[in-house]
C-alpha cells in the first residue's frame, strides 16, 4: 500500500495517495515503516492544504526518529517548515544543543584558579581546631544527588512529551469529526490513536522515572542517600 501512495503521489493524486497512507499507516510496524509513512503523509497533506496536519504528520515521524529526513525533494518553504518542527521536537526531547556548544564559549572548570596570597590566608584553617569539627563537616564535602536528578529530568521531559501527543490525540479527533470524508476521517481517527498510544508510553516513563528517583533517594545505602555526620570526638 505505501508503493502505491507513492505513485499516487508522483501522478499528482494526492486524495487518493493520501487514503493509500492511512491504510499502509494501520499496517506499519516499528519505526521503519512508521517514519516513511508519516514524513509522506505530511508531505501530501502540505500539497493538499492541510498545514497543521501536515506538520502533526512530521511531528509524528520526527519523535520516532529525529535525525529522519523527507523522502522526497519538497520546497523551500515546506523543507524549512520541516526543519522548524525537527528543532521543536529536539528542544521537547532534550536533544537540541547538546553536542554545538556556543563558540567561544569556555566552561567555568576549565579556566585556571589564581589563589592570591590574601584569599590563601583567609581560607587556611586554624591550627589548633577541635578534631571533632573536621569530621563533622565531611559530609558537607560530599557530591550532589547526581542519580536522582538525571532520573527527575528524564521524568519531566517524558512527561512534556506526553502532554504533547495527548494535546495532538485531541486535535486528531476534533479534526475527524469536523471532516466530511471517510478517508481523511479514518486517517485523523488513526492519528489519534497511535498519538494516545505514545502518550501512554511516555506518561508511563515518567512514573516510572519519578519513583525511580524517590527509591534511589530514600534506599539506605545507595549512592544518593545523605551520609550520617559523625558527631563523636576524634583523637587530638
Amino acid at each position: 500500500m505505501f508503493s502505491a501512495a507513492v505513485r499516487l503521489y508522483e501522478s499528482f493524486e494526492y486524495e487518493k495517495s493520501l487514503a493509500q497512507l492511512s491504510r499502509a499507516k494501520a499496517l506499519a510496524k516499528g519505526v521503519e515503516q512508521e517514519v516513511p509513512v508519516a514524513l509522506y503523509q505530511g508531505v501530501v497533506q502540505a500539497e493538499l492544504g492541510q498545514r497543521e496536519d501536515s506538520l502533526a504528520a512530521f511531528r509524528t515521524g520526527l519523535y520516532l526518529k529525529p535525525d529522519a529526513t523527507l523522502p522526497v525533494k519538497v520546497s523551500p518553504k515546506l523543507e524549512r517548515e520541516f526543519e522548524d518542527v525537527r528543532k521543536s521536537v529536539l528542544a521537547d526531547l532534550g536533544l537540541s544543543g547538546k553536542s554545538t556548544p556556543a563558540p567561544g564559549a569556555t566552561a567555568p572548570a576549565d579556566r585556571p584558579v589564581q589563589s592570591s596570597p590574601a584569599l590563601t590566608a583567609s581560607v587556611e584553617p586554624p591550627t589548633q581546631a577541635p578534631a571533632y569539627v573536621s569530621s563533622a563537616s565531611t559530609p558537607a564535602a560530599s557530591g550532589p544527588r547526581v542519580l536522582p536528578l538525571v532520573l527527575l529530568g528524564t521524568g519531566a521531559v517524558a512527561g512534556g512529551a506526553a502532554s504533547f501527543f495527548g494535546l495532538q490525540s485531541s486535535t486528531s479527533v476534533r479534526s475527524a469529526l469536523d471532516s466530511n470524508y471517510y478517508d481523511v476521517r479514518t486517517a485523523h481517527l488513526k492519528a489519534a490513536e497511535n498519538q494516545a498510544f505514545i502518550a501512554n508510553i511516555l506518561f508511563g516513563t515518567a512514573s516510572a522515572a519519578a519513583l525511580g528517583a524517590l527509591a534511589t533517594f530514600l534506599i539506605p545505602g545507595s549512592s544518593s542517600a545523605p551520609a550520617s555526620a559523625s558527631t563523636g570526638g576524634g583523637s587530638p
